[in-house]
C-alpha cells in the first residue's frame, strides 16, 4: 500500500538506498495519513527524517 500511495514519487524514491527508501515511505505514510499533510509533504519530510536518523546512527553507531 505504501508503495502506491506514493507511486508518484517513484522516480525520487530510486535515488535512494534501498534502506533509506523503506523507512522514507513508512514516515511519509505516517506524515500523509496523521499529519494532513499533502503527499508530496510528506514524501519529502520522511525522506528527510529517515536521513537524518542514518546519519544520527551512522555517527553514533
Amino acid at each position: 500500500m505504501k508503495e502506491d500511495l506514493f507511486k508518484d514519487y517513484q522516480e525520487r524514491l530510486n535515488v535512494l538506498d534501498e534502506n533509506i527508501r523503506a523507512v522514507a515511505l513508512k514516515y511519509a505514510t505516517d506524515f500523509y495519513l496523521n499529519k494532513n499533510c499533502s503527499k508530496e509533504e510528506a514524501i519529502e519530510r520522511g525522506i528527510v527524517k529517515a536521513e537524518m536518523e542514518k546519519r544520527n546512527l551512522d555517527r553514533n553507531g
